[in-house]
């Protein structure tokens, strides 16, 4: 949000730093701060408030924080001098503790002896794939673990490769 041209690769290297990939601009020909003023009016303290820092929650059905709820608001006066080194950590900290919705097993597919399926995964968060049979009296309460796979934030598949010789199993994806 920022209009001058020479802070432009200052900008920019500070979205990379902290992993943004999305940032809206503030300044248009015929709108100037219109944002930046929603959340950090001009007042007699502080003519100027910036540089703005917002964070607001994309994530949909997460357990922990409602979707488009704003997770940070913080404006100070900035400038060159101003360091951000312990902000940005706590920042990281909010932005990391907005969990993602349980995982779900969509795209179940059988072709041969390959059975696969895919879930969400969820940065730093552990996935473990367990297997069950419905044989003997304990079926459901048996379940044994496949796998464990440590999340990135992208969609993870599962595969087992020796599907029909292992017989007829029921899966399940647990978030640790």
């Amino acid at each position: 949000m920022e209009p001058a041209s020479f802070y432009q690769a200052q900008t920019d290297q500070f979205l990379r730093a902290t992993n943004i990939t999305l940032c809206g601009n503030d300044y248009t020909p015929t709108n100037h701060q219109a944002i930046r003023n929603l959340f950090a009016p001009p007042n007699a303290t502080n003519v100027d408030p910036r540089p703005v820092f917002l964070a607001i929650n994309g994530v949909s059905n997460s357990p922990s924080h409602q979707q488009w709820q704003l997770l940070i608001d913080d404006f100070s006066n900035g400038g060159g001098a101003a360091d951000f080194s312990a902000a940005i950590a706590g920042w990281r900290n909010i932005l990391d503790s907005v969990q993602a919705p349980p995982p779900q097993i969509t795209n179940a597919r059988q072709s041969g002896d390959v059975f696969e399926f895919s879930f969400p995964g969820q940065q730093g968060r552990t996935n473990r794939v367990e297997s069950a049979t419905m044989a003997g009296p304990a079926g459901f309460l048996d379940w044994t673990v496949v796998t464990n796979v440590f999340g990135t934030n992208a969609s993870i598949t599962f595969r087992e490769t020796q599907a029909l010789s292992n017989g007829g199993r029921f899966y399940r994806v647990r978030r640790l």
